[in-house]
């Protein structure tokens, strides 16, 4: 049925990539199947699974035939975030955090390299170990899961001060200039959307130096499911954090004001701001609920499978997972243009495109598709073909086709 039955012949080309040649390496700071960074790894997982000599280096993962290294967190870096994080006012610097847990995975990447001849390491994380391995003449990928870093900044601030926040954005400065060394290093940068390679060509990264590939969707689990009741069910599988977006959603829902609907969030609040927004809005809408859910891991049917539409109102993301994986279980969507996701979406025939903050818009279309209901099943029933493609063996053969012409 998806494109993956066409590749289970396990990517003969990709056994090919580094035959008796070293190593191809991997590393993200992750822990595989935990949140979309680690779904993204457990990707990478299986994709290292089908070369000749695969090595992931991350927090926690297991493969079948890749060789799977943790790199535990510890020592002062680990200590001095244990420490503040039990301060309520620093544990607020998520700069800091992000920063300190970056560098020390970077930091602990070198014992582990071995006789590596192509490495592919995840943007922020890596930059010290970029700069030992192009000493060395080794072939760098960097992997990139947002826009370009001076993007997302920019990006960030014009929303922090439409919010009038005023505490820092999660981007620290150095390490702004962390991944501006890994832009200048990687021989390729790998992004996830035609959104993401644009934004780092109009920052002056060549276009021939961009490699975009879309991330996998796990087409076994996220599968078209039968909506058991006639609720109008509203989801946003989201982290609850400005960039997001998720306010817009929440004004545009009271504004809708659907006789008999609800909206649903599965994800967590990431700051005082978002946690006292959400709260705001709950205390408004007795229909609004926020819930605790790995949608990588239960049932579908008690996820996605409960949805009439996902709705994700980003300001900025790179791809956005819970996009494709709400398309693959036969959902329409309605989702932001600057959601890079969105470049799967054609407009009017598995969803529906918006600009950024446009509440407006997104009343409209929850209108539109309260209303039609035959519009809502011809959207749903299109919604699968949307991501037939991006299976994991299809996908994984696109990154060792980029591995193997780095080699040639």
């Amino acid at each position: 049925m998806h494109e993956d039955l066409a590749y289970s012949d396990k990517l003969s080309s990709g056994k090919r990539v580094a035959a008796g040649r070293g190593v191809i390496c991997y590393a993200a700071n992750a822990v595989s199947g935990t949140g979309g960074q680690g779904e993204f790894l457990r990707h990478m997982v299986y994709t290292l699974d089908q070369v000749a000599r695969g090595r992931v280096l991350s927090r926690q993962a297991t493969g079948e035939r890749a060789q799977c290294v943790d790199i535990p967190f510890g020592g002062w870096r680990q200590a001095f975030i244990s420490t503040i994080s039990r301060i309520p006012i620093l544990r607020r610097r998520r700069d800091v955090l992000t920063l300190m847990g970056d560098v020390d995975f970077d930091t602990r990447l070198r014992t582990h390299l071995g006789d590596i001849v192509l490495f592919d390491g995840v943007m922020g994380q890596c930059s010290r170990t970029f700069e030992f391995l192009s000493g060395k003449g080794v072939p760098l990928v960097l992997t990139a899961l947002n826009t370009h870093i001076d993007n997302l900044i920019e990006t960030l601030t014009d929303e922090y001060r439409r919010l009038q926040l005023r505490e820092p954005i999660f981007v620290h400065p150095y390490m702004r200039k962390r991944i501006h060394h890994e832009i200048e290093r990687a021989v390729f940068i790998r992004v996830i959307s035609e959104t993401a390679k644009q934004s780092f060509i109009d920052q002056g990264v060549p276009s021939s130096k961009i490699e975009v590939i879309h991330p996998a969707i796990d087409l076994d689990h996220f599968r078209p499911v039968t909506k058991l009741d006639d609720t109008f069910r509203v989801m946003a599988v989201i982290s609850i954090e400005p960039r997001k977006g998720l306010h817009y959603l929440l004004e545009a829902f009271e504004k809708a004001a659907i006789p008999g609907s609800e909206l649903v969030i599965i994800g967590g609040t990431w700051d005082r701001w978002s946690s006292q927004m959400l709260r705001y809005y709950m205390s408004r809408m007795s229909n609004v609920s926020l819930q605790s859910a790995n949608v990588m891991k239960e049932p579908v049917e008690q996820t996605y499978g409960r949805a009439s539409v996902l709705v994700h109102p980003a300001v900025e993301d790179g791809f956005a997972l819970a996009v494709g994986q709400a398309l693959a279980c036969g959902k329409p969507v309605i989702v932001t243009r600057q959601t890079g996701a969105a470049e799967i979406v054609q407009d009017g025939k598995a969803g529906y495109i918006v600009e950024c903050r446009d509440v407006d818009g997104i009343v409209d279309r929850l209108r539109l598709l309260v209303r039609n209901e035959s519009l809502l099943n011809r959207l749903a029933e299109a919604a699968p073909m949307a991501v037939s493609n991006l299976g994991y063996p299809a996908v994984a053969q696109r990154v060792t086709r980029l591995y193997d012409r780095m080699l040639a």
